[in-house]
């Protein structure tokens, strides 16, 4: 085989081989992918390719000071990207228009109290969209501490319990704050989940109960 003529290409095998490895073979899919961190790439990148692919990374190296370089950066940026869209999905998650449903399905409120009570949820989660969408356009990440208010906003409104939705909401800020992913885009693809609750609460639960009202 001829040497990799990209980064790229070596940066993605591996970095799918890791996500290969942590998805299916550790227990902790988040602290494995931590454990195989840009900064350590060096250290492991052998175990992920086999002796024809390592060859052919060599002769690469070899033929060019900056591939190597170029690995590094592409499987970085591989990295925090995949960071960004679990953690965006997985507070995301926290916030998805089931809450929404629990609320209009709830047999021990009325209709009224019902559609007052997904009100109530809709205006905090507007006013969370609001506050990523100035962060997006000045370019300035919202800190964990600030985000850890707003899910204890949220967590009034969760059909699970409270402590425990605020808990999960801080396990997934823990590493929002500390392991370098990309918060811009963590928060750009979080205001995509805040949307679609916001959507589903006016658009379906909110028409369907008034809709209720308004029989009786």
């Amino acid at each position: 085989m001829e040497p990799y003529e990209e980064p790229y290409e070596v940066a993605r095998v591996v970095f799918d081989r890791v996500m290969n490895y942590c998805t299916r073979a550790h227990d902790n899919i988040l602290e494995c992918v931590l454990n195989h961190s840009p900064d350590q790439l060096s250290v492991f990148i052998d175990a992920y390719l086999n002796e024809e692919e390592n060859n052919d990374l060599e002769k690469a190296i070899e033929s060019s000071d900056t591939f190597w370089d170029g690995v590094e950066k592409e499987y970085e940026a591989l990295w925090k990207e995949w960071w960004s869209e679990k953690l965006a999905y997985s507070l995301g998650h926290l916030i998805l228009a089931e809450e929404a449903e629990s609320i209009a399905k709830d047999d021990n409120l009325d209709d009224a109290s019902k559609a007052s009570r997904l009100k109530a949820y809709a205006q905090v989660l507007e006013e969370f969209a609001d506050a990523i969408k100035r962060a997006l356009q000045n370019q300035e990440p919202l800190s964990s501490s600030y985000l850890h208010k707003w899910f204890e906003r949220l967590a009034e409104f969760a059909p699970s319990n409270r402590s425990e939705y605020i808990k999960e909401a801080d396990y997934y800020l823990d590493f929002y704050d500390m392991y370098e992913v990309d918060q811009l885009l963590t928060l750009d693809l979080l205001s995509q989940y805040v949307d679609r609750a916001l959507r589903k609460i006016e658009n379906k639960y909110l028409p369907e109960l008034e809709a209720l009202t308004n029989k009786i």
